[in-house]
C-alpha cells in the first residue's frame, strides 16, 4: 500500500542520490526534475486518479508575464497551476532572489 510517507521518502531518497554522485555532478536544480515528476504520479496514484489525470508540461513560456514556470500542471483538461524549481538551498523567498531569478 503506498502513503504519503513512501511517497515523500522515495523523492527525497532519489534527490539525495542525483545530487551525491561521486562520478558526476548536474545543475542542481535539473536533478529534482525526474524525482519531482515521480512524487507527483504517486500523490496522483495515491488520491485515486488516473494516472493520465495530472500532466507536468516543462518549461511552458507565459509572455503575458514574461515568465517561463518549470512545469504547468493540468488536471484533466484543465490548467491548474504552476510549478517552479529551485535549486536545493536556494530557498522559495522572492526577496532574497538575485538575476533572473528576481527578474
Amino acid at each position: 500500500m503506498t502513503t504519503l510517507d513512501i511517497v515523500i521518502s522515495a523523492f527525497g531518497h532519489a534527490v539525495s542520490k542525483k545530487l551525491s554522485s561521486p562520478v558526476v555532478t548536474g545543475a542542481p536544480e535539473d536533478q529534482l526534475r525526474g524525482p519531482l515528476e515521480s512524487m507527483i504520479a504517486g500523490l496522483v496514484d495515491l488520491l485515486g486518479y488516473p494516472d493520465d489525470a495530472v500532466s507536468l508540461i516543462g518549461e511552458t513560456i507565459l509572455s503575458d508575464i514574461m515568465t517561463r514556470p518549470d512545469y504547468a500542471v493540468t488536471f484533466g483538461k484543465a490548467l491548474t497551476g504552476f510549478i517552479e524549481v529551485k535549486a536545493p538551498g536556494k530557498g522559495a523567498d522572492p526577496r532574497r532572489f538575485q538575476g533572473h531569478d528576481k527578474d
